[in-house]
């Protein structure tokens, strides 16, 4: 009885991460519940949005008190710009968007404004951190499960999804979703909840009037993801981001530029490897419940440009901030000055999105100013044309892009100013061979992760297909085996969070 009085409440810091046995547990009763319903289509649209709304509670408690705000608002809303003559779908539409991005601007951004405003025009507004142990004291008489809370998880990621759910149905290439329960489940489907990807109304509202359909064939491969996402969150990002980088970060002065280079370019991989493995685990198990969700890496770090890079990486957000802000932006059509400001203002865009800080937005300038020069010269053409090209081009974007999360993983520009130019001190201080035994660990893992993000589509699906062609039996002794090497792997540490479900996003 103590245990699913636990399992039923919040537990503040904790969350209930796809790694932990709470989840897993919490996953078994929905297949269970799911077998019984799976026929019976809007029973079975139904339970799943309660569970996904448990799943929510159990990540963000209180909170869930938003998610509900913004079913309701935008589920209302959708209908009415649905319904309303032509002349009035903008009014709506707008509406609703300005709506999303305020209930953003509160509970995500409002410190950062407010600070931004003061230091500005030097007044002495208060900014509210929403999430604070004092704040939550005061306004709810101080209950101890409100302290620690987890911030809104997923509210960049929902906040996103409204607005293009409100454009297509304005631009008339889709429907509003009549059903509600139907509507929440496409907004907070609990396998994209935290970290996407993200959907479009076109691609998952025709899968809610299906029938559950699952071949064994996809089965396999449902399973197959998931292993895999287990395997880059628990045995590669979790164990870079314990051994390799943390206090290098935090004290970059106490370190020789060699380690700060090791740590950085753990910080790469570990960064692709937690969030494409969070995709890989929410793809598998959308799978096993009859839904679809769409890809969202594509070997990102085999880029030879830039402009490759965010083609192949959150693919979901980029191909968003293309349909959504780019090409209203006017993208391309209006001569080069004009298509770089663009790109540098959804770079921009992109920055705010995933946090609010200068480090940040400097991080969405520099990759705007540098996806604007390769635009406007001939070096993407010059790149893929020659095998040398490609090996200076994808040298030369990896070690951009693994320099440019230097603003990510640092708390402050001062900081990420002294592990940046940290990188070229000479080495003194530790012994060379000292170093390379103490991060010998990474060294393997770095080199194993290399070999695997630069296999070929051709051989990652010939891989694939030796799994899911195995007997049933095989591929569950397998599961089983890999599951014991994860439990053993992961020892008695806490779980990490995934980085893209983590507030404040610096925090990693």
């Amino acid at each position: 009885m103590d245990f699913i009085l636990h399992f039923l409440q919040y537990n503040p810091g904790k969350g209930f991460l796809f790694t932990g046995i709470g989840f897993w547990i919490f996953l078994a009763i929905v297949l269970a519940g799911f077998c019984l319903l799976h026929r019976k289509r809007q029973a079975r649209n139904t339970f799943l949005f309660a569970c996904s709304l448990f799943f929510f509670y159990k990540m963000a408690g209180a909170f869930l008190l938003i998610l509900l705000l913004s079913i309701l608002l935008n589920y209302g809303i959708g209908l009415q710009t649905s319904a309303a003559p032509d002349c009035s779908k903008k009014r709506w539409m707008t509406a609703g968007i300005i709506a999303n991005l305020l209930i953003l601007a509160v509970f995500k951004y409002n410190a950062f404004f407010i600070q931004s405003f003061n230091a500005l025009f030097d007044t002495g507004f208060t900014a509210i951190d929403y999430f604070s142990a004092d704040y939550l004291s005061s306004a709810f008489a101080g209950p101890a499960w409100f302290e620690s809370l987890f911030p809104p998880v997923g509210l960049s990621f929902f906040t996103l999804q409204a607005i293009s759910y409100l454009v297509d149905i304005k631009r008339g290439s889709a429907k509003a979703i009549s059903n509600i329960a139907d509507f929440g489940l496409y907004y907070c489907f609990f396998p994209k909840a935290i970290a996407g990807p993200i959907v479009r109304t076109g691609e998952f509202a025709p899968q809610l009037r299906q029938y559950y359909m699952l071949s064994r064939k996809e089965f396999s491969i449902a399973l197959g993801l998931i292993i895999t996402g287990l395997i880059k969150k628990i045995i590669f990002a979790d164990y870079l981001a314990l051994h390799s980088s943390p206090a290098i970060f935090m004290q970059p002065e106490m370190y020789s530029g060699m380690e700060k280079w090791i740590a950085l370019y753990a910080f790469s991989l570990r960064i692709y490897m937690d969030f494409s493995g969070y995709a890989d685990i929410a793809i598998g198990i959308a799978a096993l419940l009859g839904f679809q969700l769409p890809g969202n890496f594509r070997a990102p770090y085999q880029a030879c440009t830039l402009t490759d890079f965010w083609r192949r990486w959150h693919i979901s957000l980029s191909s968003w901030l293309r349909d959504y802000a780019y090409i209203p932006l006017g993208g391309n059509r209006h001569g080069k000055w004009k298509m770089c400001i663009a790109l540098t203002a959804v770079f921009l865009m992109a920055a705010l999105w995933h946090e609010a800080g200068m480090g940040f937005l400097l991080w969405g300038l520099v990759h705007g100013v540098l996806v604007c020069i390769e635009k406007c010269t001939a070096w993407p053409e010059r790149v893929e044309k020659k095998r040398f090209g490609k090996i200076a081009g994808w040298f030369l974007t990896f070690n951009a892009l693994s320099l440019s999360w230097i603003l990510f993983r640092t708390s402050h520009l001062q900081q990420a100013a002294d592990y940046f130019f940290g990188l070229f001190v000479p080495a003194q201080g530790t012994p060379l061979p000292e170093i390379l035994s103490r991060y010998s660990t990474c060294f393997a893992l770095t080199a194993i992760a290399f070999i695997g993000i630069f296999l070929k589509e051709k051989q990652k699906n010939a891989l694939m297909r030796i799994f899911y062609q195995s007997p049933l039996a095989v591929q569950f002794l397998i599961t089983a085996a890999i599951a014991i090497l994860l439990i053993l792997a992961r020892g008695y540490r806490p779980d990490l969070p995934f980085i893209y479900g983590q507030v404040p996003f610096s925090a990693i």
